[in-house]
């Protein structure tokens, strides 16, 4: 759907000044911009928004952030990989990466002769 470029800016603006995507919602409906496209701008923001959010992890989790070949030193680091410290479980979080695969078999493997 193509959406009305001054809803676009009009949305942007309310979220730049702390307004929640709900309050957005109700904002942009109030001031008569359509319904459909209100909705539909509000669950793609959503959902983009939701991908950019780093993985939330406490204290039995082990964070494992591999160093990339392709990967700028200057970034901060973002973890890989997530290691249960209770149940042992590897969650991968960059699986589109080669290393991350190897890594998480490698200590999967690790994992598994420690508990025999």
């Amino acid at each position: 759907m193509d959406f009305n470029p001054e809803l676009v800016r009009r949305a942007q603006m309310l979220l730049t000044l702390d307004h929640s995507l709900s309050q957005v919602k109700e904002i942009l409906l109030r001031e008569g911009y359509p319904d459909d496209q209100v909705k539909e701008l509000i669950e793609a923001t959503e959902e983009v928004l939701n991908y950019f959010v780093p993985p939330v992890y406490d204290d039995n989790k082990i964070a494992i952030d591999i160093r990339h070949s392709n990967k700028d030193i200057e970034m901060d680091p973002s973890p890989d990989l997530l290691v249960d410290r209770i149940s042992g479980k590897v969650e991968l979080l960059t699986p589109h990466l080669q290393e991350t695969w190897r890594v998480a078999n490698e200590i999967r493997k690790s994992i598994r002769y420690q508990y025999r």
